[in-house]
C-alpha cells in the first residue's frame, strides 16, 4: 500500500497511506454516487462565489462611502460668521459717540441745576 514516493517521515507516511485510501474509496464509488457528489460540488462552489460577490460589492461600497466622506470633510466651508473688523470698528465708534453724547447730557444737566 506504500508508495515508492513516500516520504520517510512518519507524519508524511501517514498522509501518504490516508490520501492512498480516499483515493481508491472514490474509485469504488458508483457513477451515480460519483456524480451526486460532483453536484452537490459544484452548487457549493456556486453559493461561495454569490457570497463572494456580496463582499466585494459591500466593500467596494464602503471604500466609495469613505471617500466620499473624507473629500467632504476636506472641502473648505464658507461660513463665514465672523464680522469685518471695519464693521465692529465702526460700530465700537457709534457706540463711543453715543457715550460721550450721554456723558455731555449728564454734564449739561448738573450744570443746569446748579
Amino acid at each position: 500500500m506504500m508508495n515508492k514516493k513516500t516520504p520517510p517521515h512518519s507524519d508524511d507516511l501517514f498522509e501518504a497511506q490516508i490520501n492512498d485510501a480516499l483515493d481508491k474509496s472514490v474509485e469504488d464509488l458508483t457513477p451515480d454516487i460519483r456524480r451526486q457528489l460532483n453536484q452537490a460540488r459544484i452548487k457549493a462552489t456556486k453559493k461561495s462565489s454569490r457570497a463572494g460577490l456580496f463582499w466585494k460589492s459591500a466593500t467596494a461600497f464602503s471604500i466609495a462611502f469613505v471617500l466620499v466622506i473624507t473629500w467632504q470633510s476636506q472641502i473648505p466651508q464658507n461660513n463665514n460668521t465672523e464680522t469685518p473688523f471695519a464693521d465692529v470698528l465702526q460700530e465700537d465708534l457709534d457706540m463711543l459717540d453715543d457715550l460721550e453724547f450721554i456723558y455731555w447730557m449728564s454734564e449739561e444737566a448738573d450744570s443746569a441745576t446748579l
